[in-house]
């Protein structure tokens, strides 16, 4: 197959901070640090199929990436 050159990279330019309402928001994507990005990134994608990258260090990215864990990982 091919080589996965575009997957050992940070997939985020340049990221957002400015609230999104996350009625917007169809889909949200964490990705940790890792080998392919020594930062964490995550990732909305809008219901017009937009795809924003946001500030993991903004306020408002941490409370809402917060409140998706506790729901999807009962007990943390």
């Amino acid at each position: 197959g091919a080589p996965l050159a575009g997957e050992l990279r940070c997939r985020c330019v340049r990221t957002v901070s400015e609230v999104i309402p996350p009625r917007r928001l169809a889909r949200l994507e964490f990705l940790a640090e890792g080998p392919h990005c020594a930062v964490p990134e995550v990732i909305a994608t809008t219901k017009q199929g937009q795809m924003i990258c946001l500030d993991p260090v903004a306020p408002w990215v941490k409370l809402l990436v917060t409140r998706i864990l506790r729901r999807y990982l009962p007990g943390q």
